[in-house]
């Protein structure tokens, strides 16, 4: 069996499906690295999109609404999430959205900088289309850090999260998500040597349960002298023991190859001098499920948002079928 049976992701034909020219309460030279989710009570997909704005170089968070998951039927004309605490006076990015079933409300953890550094933060709220309802928990993990998720579903009674002390990823579990959260935990994931995931890796958006175990997508990267290369792959962890990985991706699942993925010209949100052959970036953050297919939502060059789909039961059965035949991908 290989991924040509199905298990491939498959570019959205629109995209990009989000560019800096569509926001409009800002001169914005990105529109990028979103979170997603379903809102429950009009079905719609909601991404919040990280706004650069150039005008200050600082970054703020927008709503950006879809009916049919591929196509964008409306941007607000104005921040979802601003930079309105100390924590957040330089800006707020990379959010990932996980709807909470069981107490029927949305946890959005985001990057908060500050002149104390990135911080993972938290907002919960019972509506992801009220933003006045949006209540704040501030940095929840002491120290640099970024690239945070919060499982759907709690596993033995606690929550599990996972985050990116550099430059692995480690997961921890909590009783309470308006704790603090502990900085050591297991790693469950770290770079690879001669690999698209050589330099560093990341979660990417909050996992979905399959017959396999918890599916995320994550991030690779290659170091500076090797281009600095952003690309995805996925990971499974183990339903019941969620430190434990059951998959991981040996080549990338996507790779900076479209145009719109890969960014020649000098952009003010990154430093160039950490791209020497141009911002090579895919940066998933975002995965919903619609009929019979996952969406995937990722940051293209630091620019745009694009997505892609697959077939969630031919990638479940591509895994599991790799997992038997011990190409797990695990070390």
């Amino acid at each position: 069996m290989t991924e040509s049976t199905g298990a491939t992701l498959t570019r959205f034909a629109s995209n990009p499906i989000v560019t800096p020219a569509q926001i409009t309460y800002a001169r914005a030279t990105g529109a990028f690295n979103p979170g997603a989710c379903i809102d429950h009570k009009s079905g719609r997909v909601v991404l919040l999109v990280c706004v650069y704005e150039a005008a200050i170089g600082r970054s703020s968070l927008a709503l950006a609404l879809s009916s049919d998951g591929e196509h964008i039927d409306e941007i607000w004309n104005r921040p979802a999430i601003g930079r309105d605490a100390p924590y957040e006076e330089w800006g707020v990015e990379d959010p990932r959205i996980t709807w909470l079933a069981d107490e029927q409300r949305y946890a959005i953890t985001y990057t908060g900088y500050s002149p104390a550094g990135p911080r993972i933060c938290l907002i919960t709220t019972d509506d992801i289309l009220a933003p006045e309802r949006y209540v704040r928990h501030g940095p929840r993990v002491a120290g640099d850090n970024k690239n945070c998720v919060i499982f759907p579903e709690k596993v033995d009674g606690q929550y599990v999260i996972l985050h990116r002390p550099m430059p692995c990823m480690v997961c921890v579990r909590v009783d309470s998500l308006e704790s603090e959260w502990p900085f050591e935990g297991t790693t469950v994931l770290g770079p690879l040597e001669v690999s698209w995931r050589s330099s560093r890796v990341g979660a990417g958006a909050p996992p979905v349960r399959t017959s396999a175990g918890w599916l995320l997508p994550f991030h690779g990267a290659t170091s500076i002298a090797e281009g600095n290369v952003y690309s995805m792959g996925w990971c499974v962890l183990d339903i019941d023991r969620p430190e434990t990985v059951r998959y991981v991706s040996h080549d990338a699942a996507l790779s900076p190859l479209a145009s719109y993925e890969i960014e020649q010209q000098s952009i003010p949100q990154v430093d160039m001098a950490n791209f020497a052959t141009g911002v090579r970036v895919v940066f998933a953050q975002g995965l919903v499920e619609r009929g019979e297919d996952l969406l995937v939502y990722y940051g293209a060059a630091d620019v745009s948002i694009a997505g892609a789909r697959v077939n969630k039961q031919a990638l479940v059965a591509y895994i599991e079928h790799e997992i038997s035949v011990g190409r797990s991908g695990v070390r």
